[in-house]
């Protein structure tokens, strides 16, 4: 039997799905287990789990009926709704697609959207098929299933990082996933994220869900459990410091762990406390928490460590291994700053010579980033 991978993904049992977050929560989070069993994959805490999503039926269903499409037509050998639920993107409209969809629609219209770069960016931003299904201007005809079916690219898999460790809950994985919502600016219809709403809204204990895991050599734990390490992962980025922490534990590793944690407000906001607590009252980890809604002015991560700038400057100089998660965009780049920023002023170095410190640190692979 070919082993289970991206192209043969093992369906796995789901064996709970808990909110993570409290209601209330402009972050919704939840948490959600796999069994493993029987598929022979193994990971490494630092690896991501891939899971192959499914459309939301309601969205399949206004799709079909704004096309006047018969979900019941068979295609590829399976009822069109069946094909557009399991196997068909309907929500990112890319060049390619507009461009076929409007082989069907003959818009001009969209063929003006299409010759204009910035138009087309700003076009599709929070749209989707049946946006342009719901359109007079851009609506197209479609002779039958098989036609739309075959101008959709494939539902692609997402990738999450593993919030678990294998030695800590030998034989299932676990995930820790931030629910998408939202409502683009200028239309009444909310948008849901395609894979997270699947996980938080429609998947049931006991069903069975396609996934793979997928291999990330270059976010690692150090090898010498003695090695202190300091963690960064606000939102969701805690996911992988949770395997991290639970990987330390199982392994009965020496070395001090540092977490700076983040999120808007600590009655709603907070993830894995007990946990979290119970690692702190044990004396194995120092924690550092940034209610950034929480009084008038914002405090995020990174403030909270140029704070501690003086500390983390000394566990640099120990040997610790520094880890960061989260948003690459913004997060990322604020924490790469400040994390230069404390190099240089308590390290007493240049802008030059932090930055080659810095970067004598990722060449000995103590800086490692997990960014989307």
């Amino acid at each position: 039997m070919e082993p289970y991978s991206m192209k043969n993904p093992f369906p796995a049992t789901v064996l709970g799905v808990r909110p993570v977050t409290k209601p209330g929560s402009a972050k919704e989070t939840i948490h959600i287990d796999y069994s493993l069993e029987g598929s022979g994959l193994s990971y490494v805490t630092g690896d991501a789990l891939g899971v192959i999503p499914q459309n939301d039926p309601a969205l399949v269903d206004a799709l079909l009926a704004a096309l006047g499409l018969d979900g019941a037509e068979e295609v590829n050998g399976a009822t069109l709704r069946d094909t557009l639920i399991t196997a068909c993107d309907i929500t990112g409209l890319k060049k390619g697609t507009l461009t076929k969809w409007n082989t069907f629609a003959n818009s001009e219209k969209l063929a003006g959207i299409l010759a204009d770069k910035d138009a087309l960016k700003d076009f599709v931003w929070g749209r989707d098929l049946l946006d342009l299904a719901q359109s007079e201007d851009m609506k197209a005809s479609f002779p039958n299933g098989a036609a739309l079916v075959g101008i959709l690219p494939k539902l692609t898999p997402r990738l999450y990082s593993i919030a678990s460790s294998p030695d800590a809950v030998p034989g299932q994985v676990s995930l820790c996933v931030g629910a998408v919502r939202y409502t683009p600016k200028g239309s009444d219809r909310k948008r849901n994220g395609v894979c997270s709403t699947f996980m938080a809204d429609r998947v049931k204990p006991g069903d069975k869900v396609k996934v793979f895991v997928h291999t990330n050599k270059n976010f690692r734990l150090p090898e010498d459990g003695s090695v202190p390490i300091i963690m960064v992962g606000p939102g969701t980025g805690i996911a992988p410091f949770r395997a991290f922490m639970q990987q330390r534990v199982a392994d009965g590793a020496t070395g001090p762990m540092w977490f700076f944690f983040g999120n808007p407000y600590k009655a709603t906001d907070g993830c894995y406390e007990d946990e979290l607590e119970a690692l702190v009252n044990a004396g194995k980890l120092k924690l550092s928490v940034a209610w950034s809604r929480d009084q008038a002015y914002k405090i995020y991560v990174q403030n909270l460590m140029e704070q501690d700038g003086a500390e983390i400057w000394q566990w640099l100089e120990k040997g610790a291994a520094f880890y960061m998660c989260g948003d690459a965009n913004r997060m990322a780049k604020d924490v790469e700053a400040a994390l230069l920023r404390i190099i240089a002023e308590h390290g007493g170095k240049s802008p030059e010579e932090a930055a080659a410190y810095l970067a004598d640190m990722k060449a000995a692979k103590r800086y490692q980033k997990d960014v989307y």
